[in-house]
């Protein structure tokens, strides 16, 4: 699609599209809504941010990077960490490479093309693994949730930022069958009901029904090494 094309869609097509590219951005209408979203999610980045294990050595997994501008942030603000990154696009690979380029060439950043569901990486193997608005479009949650419970370490962290069923429900434009909305006790409860440990649900923004949930894998302190691990807030 040209970018004339894009700007020149009707409202209908726009509204398609817009659903298709926050499930799997492509090309130059994927590049304008992953835009979009870092001003959009800026406040839930902050809150992830803010449980991210900082300690050095950490491993942290981004699970539906985008373009990588919040993994350019971590990159940014943190020092000897190592950042990955799956994406089911193709283009936001090569789009969130470009943005990371140094990070990439230095191997301070890892980014693959891989689904939630087909995690690439051996068993506890993180840190933290942290998602930002894609929990709606899993096709297979408990499949997915697994894998993210399979590569944490004992004791390591999963963050979840989202927006409530309200916010979609306010905003029926977004909405799709396809997807799976979730009231922030309804995601608490699904979270545990998975296997992970002290679900708690992080008030972001209340007036846009921002939520970030923070849990963890079930561990004991021989299995957790608390040099490495995230750090507890």
């Amino acid at each position: 699609m040209k970018i004339k094309d894009f700007f020149l869609m009707t409202p209908k097509k726009f509204k398609r599209i817009m659903k298709e590219q926050f499930a799997k951005p492509e090309g130059v209408a994927g590049d304008f809504f992953t835009l979009a979203m870092n001003v959009i999610n800026f406040k839930l980045y902050n809150a992830v941010y803010n449980f991210v294990g900082k300690d050095e050595g950490s491993k942290i997994l981004d699970v539906g990077f985008g373009n990588g501008d919040m993994l350019k942030r971590l990159d940014e603000k943190l020092d000897n960490v190592k950042l990955y990154g799956v994406d089911i696009s193709d283009h936001m690979v090569v789009v969130a490479t470009s943005v990371n380029q140094d990070a990439v060439d230095k191997d301070r950043m890892f980014l693959q093309n891989a689904s939630v569901e087909e995690l690439p990486y051996d068993d506890d193997y993180f840190d933290t693994v942290y998602t930002i608005n894609t929990i709606y479009f899993w096709q297979d949650r408990e499949k997915s949730l697994s894998e993210i419970l399979r590569v944490l370490r004992p004791g390591g962290k999963f963050i979840c930022a989202f927006y409530s069923r309200d916010y979609f429900e306010r905003k029926k434009q977004f909405m799709s069958e396809e997807e799976t909305y979730y009231s922030p006790r309804e995601l608490r409860d699904v979270i545990s009901d998975a296997g992970f440990d002290n679900a708690k649900i992080k008030v972001v923004d209340s007036k846009k029904f921002m939520y970030c949930l923070v849990c963890e894998k079930r561990g004991n302190d021989a299995d957790a090494d608390k040099t490495h691990g995230p750090q507890q807030l």
